[in-house]
């Protein structure tokens, strides 16, 4: 059995390639070259863009396989280039295809959940990457239904694990490696934006691959469980040996807005994928922040580099981050409370009122 996988040196990409070869199938990887990486057994490569039409069209021309994963490049010149040489196709999209998942302050927001059926990116003058998403869906849709290939869709969220893109835990994990004592929680820490670790998220590309009643089907992805900005920073630091204070400070005000701190919840509604294909973690969201933060710490990315800029061109300007805090004891003193006790307060749980406490006794 021949199977491609569209980019393959990423994060779920690579565990992908991983999991097929352990299924003994002939892999290739179609990929830029930029990043190479050691996998268990030989994988074949095609180097090329996979992001420009003419380039897809030459590398993928008269090339057939029987599975075929895209997750990378320009998703509507993939699929039509693979069309009628590939049996099933697995397609890689993201949250973006939501309308409102990038949402401001003030503007309308997602439900709690949010269900494959939520209304997507339709104006491309609001968000042409969401809409560019939706036309990609779009046109898979259109080729499965006349046969150029068994097509479903898988829809990302935020995606962590070894050689992502867009390291977002390197936003804390550097700062606990650099022992900051102090950490800024934009809205306590208390949002929760979904993710999906690289391992769980193959295993779900695995299930699409295998289970027949994916055909045609579209499914969110992501970790079962969905923890709060504060729990992922407090596992990151307990992982690393680290402490420090965390501090609430509002989204607006915050000189460094952590990568993960959204003006929303963004939990996908799982549902449709554990009920039909028996979706399950393969590695439990804790286990999994924690090894990440591990291995971001033997495999720093390059100060500097692309990596970081990924996460804002200031992300660890500590300088402006250090009086942004002092501005902010300043005012917590203009209001009679103690930067300590503040700190402190962090660290309790909230009390019931006495006369409640009474009436839970009573029940």
């Amino acid at each position: 059995m021949k199977a491609l996988v569209i980019g393959g040196t990423g994060p779920s990409g690579y565990q992908i390639v991983e999991r097929l070869l352990e299924r003994d199938y002939d892999v290739t990887i179609y990929h830029t070259g930029a990043h190479e990486l050691e996998f268990s057994r030989k994988v074949g490569h095609i180097h090329g863009d996979p992001r420009e039409k003419e380039s897809i069209q030459k590398d993928l021309h008269g090339r057939r396989f029987d599975v075929a994963v895209s997750t990378s490049g320009r998703l509507r010149y993939v699929v039509e280039a693979l069309a009628g040489q590939v049996r099933k196709l697995v397609a890689v999209t993201g949250e973006g295809i939501y309308d409102g998942i990038f949402a401001r302050a003030g503007q309308p927001t997602l439900p709690a959940l949010i269900p494959e059926d939520a209304p997507k990116t339709t104006d491309p003058a609001k968000d042409r990457w969401g809409y560019m998403v939706h036309v990609g869906e779009q046109r898979i849709a259109e080729l499965h239904a006349k046969g150029a290939f068994d097509a479903t869709i898988l829809r990302y969220p935020y995606v962590y694990g070894p050689y992502a893109y867009h390291p977002f835990d390197w936003y804390i994990v550097r700062r606990a490696l650099d022992k900051r004592p102090h950490i800024i929680l934009e809205a306590d820490g208390l949002t929760h934006p979904h993710r999906g670790y690289s391992v769980n998220l193959a295993h779900a590309c695995m299930l699409a691959l295998e289970k027949p009643q994916s055909s045609g089907r579209t499914y969110n992805v992501g970790d079962e469980r969905v923890l709060s900005l504060r729990r992922i920073t407090m596992i990151i630091a307990e992982a690393l040996g680290h402490t420090w204070d965390m501090v609430d400070m509002p989204l607006r005000l915050s000189p460094r807005r952590n990568p993960y701190a959204r003006v929303q919840h963004i939990v996908f509604d799982l549902s449709r994928i554990k009920g039909e294909l028996g979706y399950r973690d393969v590695v439990p969201v804790e286990e999994a922040t924690a090894r990440y933060a591990l291995w971001l710490r033997d495999h720093p990315p390059a100060p500097g580099g692309l990596e970081e800029q990924a996460l804002g061109k200031s992300a660890f300007d500590y300088a402006e981050e250090d009086r942004a805090l002092a501005t902010w004891k300043d005012g917590l003193t203009a209001m009679g409370v103690s930067y300590k006790d503040y700190i402190a307060s962090k660290s309790k749980p909230i009390g019931w009122p006495r006369a409640f406490q009474g009436d839970m006794r009573a029940m």
